[in-house]
This record gives structure tokens, C-alpha cells and sequence, in this order.
């Protein structure tokens, strides 16, 4: 799925990224960057954290901000 999320177009991103809905998507991604890469267990930590709507609605605004400027996820997501 980081790969997948990777490709789309930052517009896409974003939507998917909103925090109604967005919290899953960040955690989401942070589990399975870590499952693709095994490099940094706080990927997954976060990931899990993430999946928690509180934690989770604060990383999508995080991540939006990243997606928007950077065009990637880079927040604890290594």
C-alpha cells in the first residue's frame, strides 16, 4: 500500500488524507512502509498509534502539511 500511495497524484493524497477519514490512511501507511522496509520500529509504533482517532487525526493534518509541500509522507515513517 506505500507504494500504491506513493504513486497517486498529491490532489488525491490530500482527500485521502483529510482527517475525518485521513487517520486510517496514515496509520495504514506507517504499518505498511514498516512491513516493506523493516528498518525503524517507531514506523510501526506510529502506525499503530495512528490507527487510535485522537493520535491519528493529529498525524493526517501533520501529514497534510507534508504531502502538500513535500509530496510524501515524512513524519516518523522511515
Amino acid at each position: 500500500m506505500a507504494k500504491w500511495f506513493d504513486g497517486l497524484d498529491k490532489l488525491v493524497k490530500i482527500i485521502l488524507l483529510i482527517p475525518i477519514w485521513g487517520w486510517i490512511f496514515a496509520g495504514l501507511y506507517r504499518i505498511f512502509t514498516y512491513v516493506d522496509n523493516k528498518k525503524n520500529p517507531v514506523t510501526l509504533v506510529m502506525g499503530i498509534l495512528c490507527i487510535i482517532p485522537i493520535v491519528g487525526f493529529i498525524f493526517s493534518i501533520i501529514d497534510i502539511v507534508t504531502v502538500a509541500t513535500e509530496n510524501k509522507i515524512k513524519i516518523l515513517c522511515e
